[in-house]
């Protein structure tokens, strides 16, 4: 991860290893009532499709994952750019199985620890995605200014508060192209797909 700003600071005397990264976190919308009309076997076997799909996904668009909490994952990735493709590669892809899901990114310094990353930002990743509807992916400021130039457009959703962190959030929900929005408020997507690539072998033995 050459291009990541990456420093060393003091910390209650313990050396800790910030590094700039982009977080997504997905979640699907409406689990528990599909899981109780589906019954255990079926739900396991889509939660199956759906871990499959995702991870799938992550390793085409050079994502690591860091945790799932079942019906959502949490992963990093050394850029913006391709982790918004890879969250509407994600919302895309689950959709042809059924299932709504929604994501949320954010950017900015983490500490990493054995593979696992922690601070404000990840609070702040996980806090987006909660503002999502069914089948949006939703970014914050920083996520759009940082991904200028790319081809990616974005609609306002407005200033939002994020449970626990100061201040007001502007957060902007990604477009399919054309001024389209990924989802309407029926959770309807304009499906894209994502080019193949391959996860650098850092990343993967990152993954934990």
């Amino acid at each position: 991860m050459d291009h990541e700003e990456r420093y060393r600071i003091a910390n209650s005397g313990v050396a800790q290893l910030r590094v700039l990264v982009t977080l997504l976190f997905t979640d699907l919308v409406g689990s528990t009532r599909l899981a109780a009309t589906l019954g255990d076997r079926r739900w396991t076997m889509l939660l199956k499709a759906h871990h499959a799909r995702v991870r799938d996904l992550l390793d085409r668009w050079d994502g690591t994952e860091v945790d799932d909490a079942g019906d959502g994952f949490f992963a990093t990735f050394d850029a913006a750019t391709p982790a918004v493709r890879c969250a509407s590669a994600i919302s895309a892809s689950l959709a042809e199985l059924g299932l709504k899901a929604r994501a949320g990114l954010h950017t900015g310094e983490c500490v990493r620890d054995d593979g696992r990353v922690r601070g404000v930002a990840v609070h702040a990743g996980a806090r987006v995605v909660r503002h999502a509807g069914p089948g949006e992916v939703l970014v914050t400021r920083t996520v759009r200014d940082v991904v200028a130039g790319s081809d990616l457009e974005f609609e306002d959703r407005g200033a939002h508060e994020l449970r626990g962190l100061p201040g007001q959030w502007q957060l902007y929900a990604v477009l399919a192209g054309d001024g389209v929005p990924a989802a309407d408020q029926n959770g309807d997507r304009v499906v894209s797909h994502a080019p193949r690539r391959t996860r650098k072998a850092a990343s993967l033995a990152a993954r934990t």
